[in-house]
């Protein structure tokens, strides 16, 4: 009966409030029409001091602006783009205080923001304007961090000495969680497994302009180790004991509980693919006296495992076709070594590939690959994940040059402590046979002039080279597979033939191959250009240079030189496309040999370059879900000097692409444009004038990853 009674009380009210506004005249004529039909909100606008894009601020708020045309007219045939979006002043008190709570957020506590809307009752659009006046940003002054002094006075120093939040930093919500979560980490990492923090209170001082933080700790006790205890399930439990999972996992009781080291635990599992899933995870209800039982849930899979694969790659202008084998035997005469073997072929056509498998014929475009490789996850007692690996290569390219690779490389990867600045560091040691085949029709379209008498055939360069390597990383970026803020470093470093010299003068013997050094330093940074982690903006530096110091550098084979163009390079060019132009010869000296006419020859015709410069800038935007947008532009070559570098040597790409974001990379497909081709100089619009010249000034590239 009450509740009843409400319900009629509500009804009567409502429509009494309803008389009462219309008597008293508190309306408009557009809000009366409002109420009868649904107005198109076609444009938001934030104007004033907002700091943030519009971008920005529209993801933010719950209004969005109506698809244009073109989006309506795919919705009619599809589901990936919305219908027409209508205004509703409702949300618009909502929507002010999103915006409000957003500056907060981001320092600006004296933000102002209101807002109006225009409603066009001819053509029942509306348009909704939200005027900001962001303010001042407000700084950090102090910062009272409690509770720290139970621990260590090491640990107290090395917290400090990386904090980020101090009186020189703009205040911001996302700053305090930061650091916030930084130090309860440390603690993690450091025994004190049941570290807790209270909310931080920010306590804000409009005159001055400056907040004061206060966060506070219980650290708790500091615990150790105890004992490991294992758990096995799984098809494959009963043929892995606990004590290789002991080994591959490396805790030792007696050490101090570390969350770090758990989580390292259970990579190292997870890499020997001996293991569906892995839990590495400290038992809390066990603990005794400041002592943690360790328990490690391992599913173990399939020993065995063969996996079929179908090879679509669209590369150098052509769809290529292929398929891939391998067979995967795991715990390979035991300590989690892993041997696998696989062989991959892909062709423009498949079936003349594998009918034509001779080097010498010159009418398939193809390659087929054979590998064997032995990987375990130590060497000498040490978490140092070894891999050596067979490798068969037979490449042919259409009327161009066929490649054979023979070679076995070593490589170790090394396990890196948390608290150095390097990320990733690894070796190899590869020696590779190497045998081009240059067609004749090739060879004459390089070179512009030979007498009639002269005859041209097949040219074979081989060439066996012994490379030692080094790469060091540094990723210093906040996410790996969508990174929007920081930075990466990578340097490699390579060293040809100098070890077969070393021993070819030990044992008396002459080593022709060339003796040289390569270096090729990457870098990318991601600059706070958006305040959300939905987009990012990233400028890429590559430079590399390869210096002989013994020999003829003509003599290094295309394998070991510098390329650039490609679906990670200068994207209107195809993977290649950028080289050192092949050298013309217009005159051969008289009664020449034949053995010197191929010296000549050889060293003309090698595409590749010993001097490479690139560098990109890409701006990456989250549009729906998992889908975005990317535009970048693109610019690099490669020389044969250093000293042949030139600023209008330089390629020039601009371009659109499309993501989508996999749970496990992005898949991109990108439609780059030569804005400057520098072996074309003619205008842009010369280049363009014909539906030929369109195709050969654009490129498709499709890949798996970032560019970079």
């Amino acid at each position: 009966m009450l509740r009843l009674l409400i319900k009629i009380l509500s009804v009567k009210t409502y429509y009494l409030f309803s008389v009462l506004f219309i008597l008293t005249g508190n309306y408009n004529k557009s809000q009366i029409l409002f109420a009868q039909q649904q107005y198109e909100l076609v444009d938001i606008e934030f104007t004033g001091e907002k700091v943030f894009s519009s971008s920005e601020l529209e993801s933010v708020i719950s209004a969005q602006e109506s698809p244009g045309w073109l989006s309506k007219a795919i919705n009619s045939i599809t589901t990936f783009q919305t219908n027409t979006i209508y205004f509703d002043s409702l949300l618009i008190p909502s929507d002010v205080e999103a915006l409000r709570q957003f500056y907060m957020a981001h320092g600006y506590f004296k933000a102002k923001i209101s807002s109006q809307y225009k409603l066009d009752n001819k053509t029942l659009e509306a348009y909704l304007t939200f005027n900001i006046d962001a303010g001042p940003a407000f700084r950090v002054r102090n910062v009272d961090i409690k509770g720290l002094k139970k621990i260590p006075v090491e640990f107290q120093k090395m917290i400090y000495s990386d904090l980020t939040l101090d009186s020189t930093a703009l205040y911001s919500d996302k700053l305090v969680e930061v650091n916030k979560n930084f130090i309860l980490n440390f603690l993690y990492d450091h025994g004190y497994m049941l570290a807790k923090a209270s909310l931080p209170v920010v306590e804000i001082d409009t005159m001055l302009n400056t907040t004061d933080v206060k966060l506070e700790f219980l650290p708790g006790g500091r615990y150790k180790i105890n004992n490991i205890l294992v758990e096995r399930t799984g098809e494959g439990k009963d043929l892995v004991d606990d004590d290789l999972i002991y080994e591959i996992a490396d805790l030792k009781p007696g050490n101090y509980y570390s969350l770090y080291d758990l989580k390292k635990a259970q990579i190292r599992l997870y890499r020997t693919n001996l293991f569906t899933s892995a839990l590495v995870s400290g038992v809390v209800s066990d603990t005794v006296d400041h002592f943690v039982p360790i328990k490690i849930a391992a599913d173990v899979g399939f020993l065995h495992e063969l996996s079929p694969e179908l090879v679509l790659i669209n590369e150098e202008n052509t769809f290529k076709f292929g398929f891939s084998l391998s067979f995967m035997k795991k715990n390979f005469l035991g300590g989690a070594r892993k041997f696998t073997t696989r062989i991959s072929s892909a062709a423009q056509n498949i079936a003349d590939f594998i009918s034509n498998p001779s080097l010498t014929e010159n009418n398939v475009f193809g390659y087929i690959d054979f590998r064997l490789g032995l990987e375990q996850p130590f060497i000498l007692g040490k978490p140092i994940y070894t891999k050596l690996e067979n490798y068969y290569t037979l490449q042919k390219k259409q009327n161009q040059y066929n490649t054979r690779l023979i070679g076995a490389e070593l490589s170790l990867n090394f396990e890196l402590p948390k608290y150095t600045y390097l990320t990733s560091l690894s070796g190899y040691l590869n020696i590779q046979a190497s045998e081009y085949i240059f067609q004749t029709e090739y060879i004459k379209n390089v070179f512009s002039i030979f007498t009639d008498t002269l005859i041209i055939n097949p040219l074979t360069s081989k060439s066996t080279n012994v490379l030692l390597g080094i790469h060091l990383g540094a990723n210093k970026t906040d996410k790996y597979v969508f990174p929007t803020r920081g930075y990466s470093l990578s340097l490699d470093l390579e060293d040809g033939n100098s070890l077969s010299y070393l021993f070819g003068q030990i044992g008396g013997y002459n080593m022709n191959a060339p003796l040289y050094y390569k270096v090729l330093l990457s870098s990318s940074v991601y600059l706070p250009v958006y305040a959300n982690d939905e987009n990012a903006f990233g400028i890429k530096i590559k430079t590399g240079f390869i210096h002989t110091y013994r020999g003829d550098k003509f003599s290094i084979p295309l394998n070991e030189r510098f390329i650039a163009g490609g679906s990670n390079s200068v994207r209107a060019w195809k993977t290649n496309d950028l080289t050192p132009p092949l050298t013309t010869i217009n005159q051969l000296p008289e009664n020449i040999t034949k053995e010197e006419l191929e010296s000549v020859l050889l060293k003309g015709i090698t595409p590749g370059g010993f001097f490479l410069f690139e560098s990109s800038i890409e701006t990456r935007n989250r549009i729906y879900g998992n889908f975005g947008t990317a535009l970048f532009i693109d610019v690099g070559n490669t020389w044969n000097s250093y000293k042949e570098f030139r600023f209008d040597g330089l390629a020039v790409a601009v371009g659109f692409g499309l993501r989508y974001y996999s749970s496990f990379a992005p898949i991109r497909i990108d439609l780059g444009v030569k804005a400057y081709d520098p072996f074309d100089r003619r205008p842009f619009g010369e280049r363009i004038n014909d539906y030929r010249g369109f195709w050969n000034t654009t490129s498709i590239q499709l890949g798996i990853g970032e560019a970079f």
